[in-house]
């Protein structure tokens, strides 16, 4: 049997990416196959595409990416199942985040370990399923379990317009926070659409440089030095990236703690842990409390163009790539 996938076999730039007819993947024990209806696009795709950092070629692959079909949140049903997996059955609509190590979404069928995934909240598409795992945990564990965002704070957010972003907004709305977003002015209509109680323009406002302050920032794109970024800090604040620029995240692991002594002031990189509280997750978004807010929808034949309106970063929310009903051919 098989099937239509993204794949990937070589460090490049977007020609580096083909739609390849493969074959239809067989789940070991342990693992259970999803035919996947829906694929998030996330920074993941880029940095596999160049290899950059070269870091991450320690455990992708050195000269080529071990995982030969990219992409990492997933959103489908369970086709089969191993012997050994006792929490889903085929039919169960399921969820996750594959960047542990499996990766693989962008194709009509992949397997995966049964840990690797959750069952999906059933206010969901598919496709707005597949808008959270990844970009909804990045959020709440840099908000929750690193900033621990309360009541009456004050929260910015650089890269506001993208899919983190508006999570992040609903997440610190619930808990009565005031909430700033850095983007650009293309944006800024649908930020304040979206509830941002105000919009900076990054072209125009450097928020590092300004009077104000913010008890929370929670970065997606990193650009500047962590002692630039102190100047918006309260006292007792922290700063926390989930992405950026390789060397300003290096300076900000290298120096965090001395600034957090010599400061009192905190500034953090998330390491994600993949699906790690996506229970949580997926009980605020049956709640209705959390809502992913989708910029378009590709299908898996225009793949290679969703990455490159990813790369843009003139999406305004989540790039999501839909595969179709998965039949097997």
């Amino acid at each position: 049997m098989s099937m239509q996938a993204l794949t990937q076999r070589r460090y490049g730039s977007f020609e580096v990416f083909q739609l390849e007819t493969i074959d239809v993947p067989v789940p070991e024990n342990n693992e259970v196959r999803i035919s996947v209806r829906a694929s998030g696009v996330n920074d993941w795709e880029l940095g596999m595409m160049e290899g950059k950092p070269y870091i991450i070629r320690a455990f992708l692959g050195l000269s080529r990416p071990k995982p030969p079909v990219v992409g990492c949140e997933v959103a489908g049903v369970v086709d089969s199942v191993g012997s050994d997996v006792r929490k889903f059955k085929p039919g169960d609509k399921v969820y996750g985040d594959l960047s542990e190590g499996s990766f693989g979404s962008y194709a009509e069928y992949v397997c995966v370990p049964e840990t690797a995934i959750h069952a999906m909240p059933i206010n969901l598409t598919f496709e707005q399923a597949a808008a959270i795992p990844h970009a909804g945990l990045l959020m709440l564990q840099a908000l929750g379990d690193i900033g621990g965002l309360e009541e009456g704070q004050s929260l910015l957010v650089n890269g506001a317009g993208g899919g983190v972003g508006a999570l992040a907004l609903q997440y610190a709305k619930l808990r009565g926070v005031r909430v700033t977003g850095v983007d650009s002015a293309a944006k800024a209509d649908h930020m304040l659409s979206l509830g941002y109680n105000e919009v900076i323009d990054y072209e125009e406002e450097d928020f590092t440089e300004s009077d104000s302050q913010y008890d929370l920032i929670l970065d997606t794109k990193t650009k500047r030095s962590p002692f630039d970024l102190l100047r918006a800090l309260k006292p007792g604040g922290t700063y926390v990236t989930v992405g950026g620029d390789f060397p300003r995240i290096v300076q900000i692991v290298l120096f965090g703690r001395w600034i957090a002594l010599r400061h009192r002031k905190h500034v953090r990189m998330l390491s994600l842990k993949p699906n790690q509280g996506l229970d949580q997750l997926t009980g605020l978004v049956e709640a209705g409390e959390l809502l992913p807010t989708i910029d378009r929808v590709y299908p898996l034949a225009e793949a290679v163009s969703a990455i490159e309106r990813f790369a843009s970063a003139n999406h305004e929310g989540k790039v999501v790539i839909s595969m179709g009903d998965g039949a097997l051919s």
